[in-house]
């Protein structure tokens, strides 16, 4: 079924990129560089630093660059990435890939012009999404990364491969994202790029919030049921980090979440600060710019506590992904804190942790005990509680 779904998506973006070859003009644009990066929040918050290194790059400098982007994190991008990019086209992943109404609006959107060169930094490449993208856009060269499997069958990179006229090449090890990244580019531009870690600069700007000064935050959410910790879990880590720490609880989540804000507050009771659905991405790394501790599942929200150097940041996981979303290189000197699932904690105390590195795990991640919790944190907490 899915050969049969994969083969109809083919045939209908031929047919499109024929019809638009026929009766779309061009209006070229000479110095005109399109990147493609529609993955996740967090995948982009991973790479977005080397959008700086790329636009003052003496090859580039002089060149417009525009975004093809996933709408999820579009504020986030206009909000602090528009001094290095020019234009930005934005497209909702779940419904480019079944709207056909859509899918022929955004296309005849891209086809319209002409890139001298066109990126594709992913190292995970999809099928039909990126892929097909990179097909209909014309420009003088298309540049892309060799790749690996992840997201892309073996039959359909054969064919993906054909669309770019030149394939960077990755080393086969497993990396962590943003070392993905940084390869990539130092490739693309033949030279070492000197970035420590992810960085996001705040702007001067007051969130009309009344938070507590001192204040830890919960973060319930993540994008699947399996990497989501209890909340019940999570009520009785606030309560103790309330009880022994005296700090108040900032509890955050997306608008999915909402839900169980009730459970949250059955068993906690109603002193904390409920935000769950209540900020955009951008409030939020405001909210998280002031707090003393975040405690989260593995999701998009430690990457952007990272990236505004968060100074106690620890993170539920039950490993899945280990090395290319966590945890942090040790050399980025953060205090990223990961709480693994037991299974991958007897695994890594064995010495044969390159059996997880980029699987994917279904492990129960409330297995993680609370008591496990809380004594990482005691451990490795900076500063005074």
């Amino acid at each position: 079924m899915r050969k049969v779904k994969w083969i109809f998506k083919r045939i209908m973006f031929s047919v499109i990129n024929y019809i638009f070859a026929l009766v779309l003009k061009n209006d070229k644009v000479e110095n005109g560089i399109l990147i493609i990066r529609l993955d996740a929040i967090g995948d982009y918050i991973l790479f977005r630093n080397f959008i700086e290194v790329l636009k003052k790059d003496d090859k580039y400098k002089d060149k417009k660059i525009t975004l093809i982007g996933n709408s999820a994190w579009k504020s986030i991008a206009e909000e602090f990435d528009s001094d290095y990019v020019d234009e930005f086209i934005w497209i909702e992943r779940k419904r480019f890939l079944r709207d056909f109404k859509y899918i022929f609006t955004i296309l005849r959107q891209i086809r319209s012009k002409k890139y001298s060169t066109v990126i594709n930094p992913m190292f995970s490449r999809e099928f039909p999404l990126s892929e097909s993208i990179v097909k209909m856009l014309q420009a003088d060269e298309k540049i892309g990364s060799q790749g690996d499997f992840s997201n892309i069958r073996n039959y359909e990179k054969k064919i993906a491969d054909r669309y770019y006229s030149k394939l960077l090449p990755g080393s086969e090890q497993v990396l962590f994202e943003f070392e993905r990244n940084r390869e990539f580019f130092q490739r693309l531009l033949d030279k070492k790029i000197e970035i420590v870690k992810p960085k996001i600069e705040l702007k001067e700007e007051i969130i009309e919030l009344d938070l507590p000064k001192k204040y830890a935050i919960i973060f319930i959410g993540a994008s699947m049921a399996y990497r989501k910790w209890s909340v019940v879990n999570y009520a009785q880590v606030g309560l103790e980090l309330q009880k022994r720490y005296g700090l108040d609880i900032v509890l955050c989540g997306g608008k999915e979440d909402v839900e169980e804000v009730e459970k949250f507050t059955h068993l906690f009771g109603n002193n904390f600060i409920d935000l769950v659905g209540k900020t955009t991405l951008v409030e939020l790394l405001y909210v998280l710019k002031g707090c003393t501790v975040l405690i989260s599942n593995e999701t998009s929200i430690p990457h952007f506590a990272v990236a505004i150097d968060v100074k106690n940041i620890f993170v539920i996981s039950n490993g899945n992904h280990y090395v290319r979303f966590s945890p942090y290189p040790k050399e980025y000197e953060v205090n990223y804190n990961v709480i693994y699932h037991p299974k991958i904690s007897l695994i890594l105390a064995s010495k044969e942790a390159d059996i997880l590195f980029g699987k994917v795990s279904r492990l129960n991640i409330d297995e993680i005990t609370t008591n496990t919790v809380l004594e990482n944190i005691r451990k490795n907490y900076r500063g005074e509680l």
